[in-house]
């Protein structure tokens, strides 16, 4: 990812936050839901925005449209409460589907999944934490053998059980960046979250050509539920939003660890 805010195109900036935002992953028909024309139906609850980077995925046995190839990047250039166009460039010309996914006359028993394409910089976050947890499971058995009892009271045995993790995140908004801050809180609000993830850095490298290397920097990604958010003013300082959000998935990768 192209490092676009001057705060954070630093070797080893701490404290870095990147977001996938809700509503903009979501699985298709592969026939009805790419007619022929430049209109591709989505469902009425999808979040997607004008320049919204996107891929297409094929599930199963589905076909994609020739018009499209999957695993390659579009960008979102025409939406309605029903329906997304896209081009290979962002701003560009709306690819024109030829109609011929599916059986060429109906939908397969495949799918075609589509997600939001990147992570995109939340660069005010001005400080976030995160907090996991596993539950603790009683194994405790009462004792089965013959004999006297012990004068000491029995200890109770544990093992783990299923863990968790929620945060929060204090985002200023500035001017460069109303867009997203206002898209995260937003986010907050919206019936399905699915495709929601954050990537929360301890220690973020920019690599060659002024590009986030992930392989040098340490982090936390995940996929996230919103939970809520608070708005703090007054007139001498920055406005400021904090986030709540917990894990609605294991995490992908765990500091300088992937868990995948």
């Amino acid at each position: 990812m192209p490092i676009s805010c001057s705060t954070t195109a630093l070797t080893g900036a701490d404290g870095l936050v990147t977001f996938k935002p809700a509503g903009v992953k979501h699985c298709l028909k592969d026939f009805s839901d790419f007619p022929a024309g430049t209109a591709i139906t989505v469902p009425v609850d999808h979040d997607f925005q004008i320049n919204d980077p996107v891929t297409f995925t094929v599930e199963g046995t589905g076909k994609l449209d020739t018009g499209l190839t999957a695993s390659t990047k579009y960008f979102v250039v025409a939406k309605t409460a029903t329906t997304i166009s896209v081009s290979a460039t962002k701003g560009g010309t709306a690819i024109t589907l030829t109609g011929d996914g599916g059986t060429g006359t109906a939908n397969t028993t495949g799918h075609i999944n589509v997600d939001f394409n990147e992570f995109d910089l939340v660069c005010m976050v001005q400080e976030w934490s995160m907090d996991f947890s596993r539950e603790e499971i009683d194994t405790t058995t009462l004792p089965c053998k013959v004999g006297a009892a012990s004068k000491y009271a029995s200890f109770r045995t544990t093992q783990p059980g299923y863990a968790s993790g929620s945060g929060t995140m204090s985002v200023l908004f500035t001017a460069d960046q109303a867009s997203i801050s206002g898209r995260l809180i937003a986010n907050s609000l919206l019936k399905s979250q699915a495709g929601a993830a954050v990537k929360l850095y301890v220690k973020a490298v920019e690599g060659v050509g002024n590009i986030l290397d992930d392989t040098l920097s340490s982090y936390i990604e995940a996929p996230i539920s919103l939970g809520g958010f608070s708005v703090s003013a007054n007139t001498s300082d920055a406005l400021v939003a904090s986030v709540n959000f917990s894990l609605s998935g294991p995490p992908t990768h765990l500091f300088n660890i992937s868990l995948v």
